[in-house]
């Protein structure tokens, strides 16, 4: 079944972050991991912080900061990249982080899907439009 597009970042329609909050309410992960530094990130920062910023909090590892995203290209977007757990930083066998959400746990707290992941991937390489948003 496909997810609905996200149509924005805080403005007009589906946005990212009710989007994601959907998953993580329907995954009990709302209130993150204890140990992470940045939590659900995405509720915190404004759209220009999300699109051009680095992930918030997180100064450790082996080349930070870490930008978000990268606006038009979701295949180098580290958001992207975490929640597929792909790359030199998010591979869960040899990722300075690995896989997020961290706490994660199949089948009980599962990873999202590419299913899931794709209306993100989507909004990523369409710009990051921001209809009625600010």
């Amino acid at each position: 079944m496909a997810n609905p597009p996200i149509d924005s970042y805080n403005g007009n329609g589906l946005t990212l972050a009710t989007y994601l909050d959907g998953i993580l309410q329907r995954n009990n992960e709302m209130n993150g991991v204890a140990t992470s530094p940045h939590k659900n990130f995405w509720e915190t920062l404004t759209y220009q912080q999300f699109t051009t910023g680095n992930v918030p909090g997180v100064v450790f590892g082996p080349t930070p900061p870490y930008p978000i995203l990268v606006v038009g290209d979701a295949a180098h977007s580290n958001f992207v990249l975490a929640l597929e757990g792909v790359g030199t930083l998010f591979d869960n066998n040899t990722g300075a982080f690995g896989e997020m959400p961290a706490n994660a746990n199949p089948p009980a707290m599962p990873f999202l899907t590419a299913d899931e992941i794709q209306p993100i991937v989507d909004w990523i390489n369409n710009g990051c439009p921001n209809p009625g948003g600010s």
